[in-house]
């Protein structure tokens, strides 16, 4: 795979952004999911079959919203800015490119 230039040029911070925003996309997601679901089940009079059926569904729904935000949260905090710590333990930065 080879590696294209023009990304050289796009700076970290402008990615870093870009998935922060569908960070907190996908927890809002995560977050409606969970009450929504609260919400059925304190007021709906559905059969327990049914309940479980939408359980289900709700937990999906909320487990795949929060991993995903989850992830996208690490790609900016890990992936593009490396913690400082690195650096304190006397490794340049071009050694941890090389990792």
């Amino acid at each position: 795979m080879s590696n294209h230039r023009w990304t050289d040029k796009i700076p970290s911070e402008v990615i870093c952004g870009y998935f922060y925003v569908f960070f907190l996309i996908f927890s809002v997601f995560a977050g409606l999911s969970l009450l929504g679901g609260l919400w059925i089940f304190t007021s709906s009079k559905m059969s327990v079959g049914q309940l479980v059926a939408v359980l289900f569904n709700i937990i999906l729904s909320f487990g795949i919203s929060a991993t995903s935000a989850l992830f996208l949260y690490l790609i900016c905090d890990r992936a593009l800015k490396p913690s400082q710590d690195a650096f304190e333990g006397g490794a340049e930065p071009d050694a941890l490119h090389q990792m």
